[in-house]
C-alpha cells in the first residue's frame, strides 16, 4: 500500500551517489554471516548466511580450509539479533535449528553430512531456544502455552512434546546439567518490572525451585561448567551486568567477574577452568578470558568494534566469535590464544563485494552530551570527509536506535555510512534505557517511554545545532522500531520543533494498540518497562503519538512490513490516517512481503531510495 499527502518528495536533480558508492552496494554488496556454534569435535562451525532475503544454515571448516557448505534451502529470513543459533548433538552427527512456516517457528533436525531436514515439533507456538541432553536423546526448548513461555521436552527422533513448566513465569534459556537430571533456566513474573531468576527442575518434571535470591537484582543466562561444579550465570546486581557463579544447589553465589562494563554474552571452556566473555565500555566490545577459580581477567587483545557469541573450540586453545565495525562488513573470527599464536586472529568467512571493502568507511567518533537533567548521554557521531556543500553548512540526522534495551555501537552500518557520505552529519544518541552503559542507565526510562528518552534525543538536535558547521534549520530524526517510534514523538512532542523532517520504519504509534496487535514477546517488553495497559491507562495514552498528530508540523514519511508479528502494521496505518485528517505532510508505503525489518534486497533497496530521497528533498 502506498499513500501520501501534502507535497511529495522528489528526487533532486542535483543530488548524485558518493563517488564510490551506490545503493544498490549499500545494499546488495555484502551478505551476513550470524548465529554460529562450534562443532563437537571442533573442527567444523555452523551458522547461518543471509543471502537473497532467506536465513540458510551452512558450513565452514575451523581451520579455514575448503568451501562453505550448505545444510538448507530457502530457510525464511530471520533478523539476526532475533536469531538462535543451531545446536549439534553431542556426537556431531546432527544439527537442530528452527524454520518458519506460516508465521510459527518449529523445530527442525539436519544432518551435518547434508540431507532432507525434517520437522522435529508441529506446534501452533514457537519453539524456541532448544538445547540438546548430553546423551543426545531429549530437546529441551521454550513454547508458549497457557498464557506464558514455558520449558518443554520432546524426544530427538520426535513424538510427544512433555510439558515441564506449568506456571505463570516467562521461562527462557533452559541448560542441561552435566548428567542430564536437570535443566537450569531463568523465569520472570508478567506485568511487572522484569526481575528474573534463576531456576532449576528435574528433567522429567518436578516442581522447579528458584537457586538466586529475591533480591530486586536480575539473574539470568545459566550454564553448568562441563564437570557440573558450577553455574555460571549473569547479574546487574552489582550496577553492571557481570558474570557470577553458584553451586548448582544455588549456594555459594558470587561475583566473578568485576570489570564495571555489561558482559554481553560468554561461554565455558572444554575443561571448566575459563570462560570466554565479551564486555562493552563505550560502545566498543571487548574480549576476555576469565579463570573460573581465581577470577583472574585476562584480556585478548582484539580489534575495535562488536563482537558477539565466543565459543570456545574442543581440543583446541581458542574460540570463534561473529565480528563486525565500521568499515568491517559481518565475518566469521577465530581466536588461537595458544602461546605459539600469541592470541593471533583469522577470518573464517565474509561475504562482501570488494568496492565495500576498499571504501574509506567513517569510524563514528564516541561524545558525550548534556540532556536536559544533567545526564550525559553517550553517543557517536559521523561526520563527513568532505566540506559542506555549500556555506550553509551540513544537514544533519538524528538516528536513536529501536529497542529501547539496545545500543548503537561501533557495529557495521553501510545506511548511516551512506548518507554521511553524501555530506549528511549523523548523531546516533544511546539515550537512557540503552545497555551498555549499567543497570542505573538501563532502567532510567522505565515507566517513562517517551519521556526523558525523548528529551535526550531533542538534546541531541542541539547538540549538532551548536556545531558551527551543521545548519540547525536542517535537522532530521530518522529511527526504526521503538526509534521510529521516538522519531514520531520528537514531532509531536517537541515545543522547539528542532526538526525539519522525520522517518520513521515499522515504529509504534499507540502503545495499546501496539501491545494489543503485537506478539508475545513484544507485549511483554512493553508490560515489564511500561507496566499493564490496564492500570496504567494514563501513561499510556500521554505516551502514544496518535494522541498529539495535530501537533506535528513537519513531514513524515512511514514505511512497514504487512507481516510484521512484533509492531503490527496497523501503526503506520492509523497514524497515516490520522495524519491525513489532519491535514498534514506524509509519505506512506508497507511491503506485503517483509516482517520487522526488510529482508527482501527489492524492497531494502526500495526503502533507501524513498529514504534518500525524502530527506534530499527536505534537507538539502
Amino acid at each position: 500500500m502506498e499513500d501520501h499527502n501534502g507535497i511529495q518528495s522528489l528526487p533532486l536533480p542535483n543530488a548524485e551517489p558518493p563517488e564510490g558508492l551506490w545503493p544498490e552496494l549499500v545494499v546488495n554488496g555484502w551478505e551476513r554471516a550470524h548465529n554460529h556454534a562450534v562443532s563437537p569435535d571442533g573442527t567444523r562451525v555452523a551458522f547461518y548466511w543471509d543471502r537473497n532475503g532467506y536465513s540458510d544454515l551452512w558450513l565452514v571448516n575451523t581451520d579455514g580450509c575448503g568451501f562453505p557448505q550448505r545444510l538448507t534451502f530457502n530457510r525464511p529470513f530471520v533478523n539476526w539479533w532475533e536469531d538462535e543459533p543451531p545446536v549439534w548433538s553431542p556426537d556431531g552427527k546432527w544439527l537442530l535449528y528452527g524454520c518458519y512456516t506460516d508465521e510459527v517457528s518449529n523445530l527442525h533436525l539436519v544432518s551435518a553430512e547434508g540431507g532432507k531436514p525434517r520437522a522435529l515439533t508441529e506446534l501452533h507456538a514457537d519453539a524456541a531456544e532448544p538445547a540438546f541432553s548430553p546423551d543426545g536423546q531429549r530437546i529441551a526448548f521454550c513454547t508458549y502455552k497457557d498464557g506464558a513461555t514455558q520449558l518443554a521436552v520432546v524426544p530427538a527422533e520426535g513424538g510427544w512434546v512433555f510439558g515441564l513448566t506449568h506456571g505463570d513465569l516467562e521461562c527462557s534459556s533452559p541448560a542441561w546439567s552435566p548428567d542430564g537430571n536437570q535443566i537450569v533456566y531463568h523465569a520472570a513474573p508478567q506485568h511487572l518490572t522484569k526481575q528474573a531468576g534463576v531456576f532449576v527442575i528435574a528433567s522429567t518434571g518436578s516442581e522447579p525451585v528458584r537457586l538466586t535470591p529475591t533480591d530486586g537484582a536480575e539473574y539470568w543466562a545459566p550454564s553448568y561448567s562441563p564437570d557440573g561444579r558450577w553455574i555460571a550465570l549473569l547479574s546487574n546486581r552489582s550496577g553492571y551486568d557481570e558474570l557470577w557463579l553458584m553451586a548448582p544447589d544455588g549456594s555459594h553465589l558470587h561475583q566473578l567477574s568485576r570489570l564495571q562494563q555489561d558482559i554481553e554474552d560468554y561461554a565455558w571452556s572444554s575443561d571448566g577452568r575459563r570462560l570466554a566473555a565479551i564486555s562493552s565500555a563505550q560502545g566498543n566490545d571487548h574480549l576476555w578470558v576469565i579463570e573460573t577459580e581465581s577470577g583472574t581477567t585476562h584480556p585478548v587483545s582484539a580489534s575495535s568494534g562488536n563482537y558477539t557469541m565466543p565459543r570456545w573450540i574442543p581440543g583446541c586453545d581458542g574460540f570463534v566469535v561473529g565480528y563486525d565495525s565500521a568499515d568491517t562488513p559481518p565475518e566469521l573470527r577465530v581466536f588461537d590464544l595458544s602461546a605459539r599464536a600469541g592470541g593471533k586472529q583469522k577470518t573464517l568467512f565474509s561475504a562482501c563485494a570488494p568496492a565495500l571493502r576498499r571504501y574509506p568507511f567513517i569510524t563514528p567518533r564516541y561524545v558525550e552530551y548534556t540532556s536536559f537533567d544533567g545526564w550525559m548521554i553517550p553517543s557517536f557521531l559521523y561526520w563527513p570527509a568532505a566540506p559542506p556543500a555549500d556555506r550553509r553548512g551540513y544537514p544533519a540526522i538524528v538516528y536513536p536506535h529501536g529497542g529501547p534495551t539496545a545500543e548503537y555501537d561501533l557495529h557495521w552500518d553501510p545506511v548511516r555510512q551512506y548518507f554521511v557520505a553524501k555530506g549528511y552529519v549523523v548523531l546516533c544518541p544511546n539515550y537512557r534505557g540503552s545497555t551498555g552503559y549499567g543497570r542505573l542507565f538501563k532502567e532510567a526510562n522505565l515507566f517513562d517511554w517517551g519521556g526523558g528518552d525523548l528529551k535526550d534525543c531533542l538534546y541531541g538536535a542541539d547538540r549538532l545545532a551548536d556545531e558551527s558547521l551543521i545548519d540547525r534549520r536542517r535537522i532530521a530524526i530518522w529511527g526504526q522500531s521503538y526509534g521510529a517510534y521516538l522519531a514520531q514523538l520528537a514531532l509531536c512532542k517537541d515545543p522547539e520543533y528542532r526538526f525539519r523532517c522525520a522517518v520513521a520504519l515499522y515504529g509504534d504509534s499507540h502503545l495499546k494498540t501496539s501491545w494489543a496487535l503485537g506478539d508475545h514477546s513484544g507485549r511483554q517488553d512493553v508490560e515489564w518497562q511500561m507496566g499493564a495497559p490496564g492500570p496504567n491507562q494514563a501513561r499510556y495514552e500521554a505516551a502514544s503519538p496518535l494522541n498529539f498528530v495535530e501537533r506535528i508540523r513537519a513531514p513524515l514519511l512511514l514505511l512497514h512490513g504487512e507481516r510484521d508479528a512484533r509492531v503490527h502494521v496497523h501503526e503506520s496505518r492509523q497514524m497515516a490516517e490520522a495524519l491525513k485528517r489532519a491535514n498534514k505532510t506524509f509519505e506512506y508505503k508497507t511491503y506485503p512481503d517483509e516482517g520487522h525489518g526488510f529482508a527482501q534486497p527489492a524492497n531494502a533497496l526500495d526503502a533507501l531510495l524513498r529514504i534518500e530521497r525524502f530527506l534530499d528533498w527536505h534537507l538539502l
